[in-house]
């Protein structure tokens, strides 16, 4: 008798677990889906990226990852503390930087602009670049730009375009690495000139992980996206050109 009674309450039991199993999974699926952060390590460059998270890469990247279920925490701050970030792995992205061969980072395939050549500006005339050899070259906050110079000089970094202008000009330091743009009104007919290196494409960089690689799937996937509707070329308005986009076919 006992047996009998205990086999009716193991056969409602099992009975009973299609139930439990479609109440378990009613309540998962009832639960809000939380967005995955994603931490943006950016320098600060005018209207590209603001110190308060907006400028034009913040948002190409919001658009571009919009759908994933990705919330994106900004971090934009001077250029040298944003590569450390980076790559502390208090970052999940690096906004932005040229193509390099290295184990730690992940390029996508979608470019976000095209950095202007780089160059080399002094006041006096430059005998080829192995003259300066020691010399004193400076140029902006960890841009690290002594790596397109064939020697080795005494490099100064400096916060500030201005500062760095500021330098060259009473004579503390013998040569400046920076872009045409940055050249102060009254030094553009004074300084000779010796480009560097040509323009290239800058890259939000991913960490080299399998999250990092599939942030950068969905980045590439949403960039098509953006360029094929034609909301790329909006949000670039009169950049497009500049950043190097295919033509858009109309």
């Amino acid at each position: 008798m006992a047996q009998l009674l205990w086999r009716n309450h193991i056969t409602q039991h099992i009975a009973l677990l299609p139930v439990w199993l479609t109440l378990c999974l009613c309540t998962v699926l009832a639960l809000p889906l939380q967005a995955k952060t994603v931490t943006i390590a950016a320098g600060a460059w005018g209207d590209m990226t603001t110190t308060d998270g907006r400028g034009l890469y913040i948002q190409v990247l919001r658009e571009a990852l919009a759908g994933t279920d990705t919330e994106l925490n900004m971090r934009v701050t001077n250029w040298k503390r944003a590569k450390q970030m980076f790559y502390a792995n208090r970052a999940d992205v690096l906004l932005a930087d040229h193509r390099s061969n290295g184990n730690r980072q992940f390029f996508p395939r979608w470019h976000i602009d095209m950095d202007p050549p780089i160059v080399l500006f002094s006041l006096r005339p430059v005998a080829g670049l192995s003259a300066l050899q020691g010399k004193a070259v400076g140029w902006m906050l960890g841009y690290e730009f002594g790596q397109f110079l064939p020697v080795t000089v005494n490099g100064v970094e400096v916060s500030a375009e201005q500062f760095g202008f500021d330098m060259l000009e009473y004579g503390r330091l013998d040569a400046y690495v920076s872009y045409e743009d940055k050249v102060p009104a009254a030094l553009r007919a004074k300084v000779q000139r010796i480009e560097l290196m040509p323009a290239q494409p800058l890259y939000p960089v991913f960490q080299n992980t399998f999250a990092g690689r599939q942030l950068a799937a969905d980045f590439d996937r949403g960039m098509t996206r953006l360029y094929q509707s034609g909301r790329l070329e909006k949000l670039y308005a009169e950049y497009f050109q500049r950043a190097g986009f295919p033509a858009v076919q109309r």
